[in-house]
């Protein structure tokens, strides 16, 4: 179930049968992209953002998840369990024009970040069982994995100026969050902690 919090109240916005959640806010702030379960599988949904509206946007038979608005809002980058594995696809923002952005058989997702100029998208594929960073034009051109280490590279997140992405590993034992250049140089640890750390989003 998705919620709205302001202030001191909570506004519940989804209601009825199956599983509502990852929840997340169009750059304007008018209107909340969310998955949900209530027409069977796990599907992508869009409503205002008082919970009005609800619109169901993909229509398939396998699980769509991870929903992303590029930056302008104009576009949705999710992944789709339309094959064996999980691929990243893009449509517009009112589900229309839908495009396979990659076909290459590894398991993805389920969290895909868009670079802040709209041109690419970074997200986590399993090799082998191991999770690396890669990134891809948004055009689905120039498929390249940034990250090589032995452990799980996952969920990453842009710098607001494109230049650096932060991320999650477990290449020191647990969860913890590192940085690196947009090429893949530079992995810098940045937390250190006993419990999971994993980056959400990098504020200005």
């Amino acid at each position: 179930t998705a919620f709205l919090a302001t202030g001191n109240s909570t506004l519940q916005l989804t209601s009825g049968g199956g599983a509502n959640g990852f929840p997340r806010w169009s750059p304007d702030g008018s209107r909340v992209l969310f998955t949900s379960s209530r027409d069977g599988n796990f599907e992508l949904y869009v409503m205002k953002a008082n919970g009005s509206e609800q619109t169901r946007l993909t229509f398939n038979l396998g699980d769509d998840v991870g929903g992303a608005w590029s930056p302008d809002g104009s576009r949705i980058a999710f992944f789709s369990a339309r094959g064996a594995n999980r691929e990243l696809f893009l449509m517009n923002a009112d589900g229309g024009n839908l495009v396979r952005l990659t076909a290459d058989g590894m398991e993805k997702g389920p969290r895909v970040a868009w670079s802040p100029d709209g041109a690419r998208l970074a997200f986590h594929a399993y090799r082998d069982r191991t999770a690396g960073i890669y990134i891809v034009n948004a055009d689905g051109s120039g498929l390249r994995l940034l990250t090589t280490h032995e452990a799980n590279d996952r969920y990453p997140v842009w710098s607001p100026d494109g230049r650096k992405l932060a991320f999650a590993t477990d290449r020191d034992g647990n969860d913890e969050i590192y940085v690196m250049n947009a090429d893949g140089s530079g992995a810098l640890r940045i937390t250190n902690n006993a419990g999971p750390d994993v980056p959400d989003a990098w504020g200005r």
